[in-house]
């Protein structure tokens, strides 16, 4: 019997990377906000080293896909910090 190894969560920063990766590999990441430094940042529940790759490879996913799934990562982003009564 194989059991599946567990991984540790992969955390990213950057909502183009996190849109490609969440596209392409159909996983909605889960964002937070980083304690130490107050960025918004996304949890991917395993391993997607494959798709950073893709990623730098410049592999192709559909255009206005890519768009609507960066819209909605920037939206996550902007919520998250609060919206436009956010003041620094």
């Amino acid at each position: 019997m194989h059991t599946k190894q567990a991984t540790s969560p992969t955390i990213l920063e950057s909502p183009d990377l996190v849109s490609y990766i969440s596209l392409r590999e159909g996983i909605q990441p889960r964002p937070f906000v980083r304690g130490s430094d107050g960025r918004v940042c996304f949890e991917f529940p395993d391993d997607v080293s494959g798709a950073i790759a893709a990623f730098y490879g410049n592999e192709a996913v559909p255009i206005s896909d890519y768009c609507q799934k960066l819209k909605t990562i920037r939206s996550m982003i902007f919520a998250m910090k609060g919206g436009a009564g956010h003041v620094r």
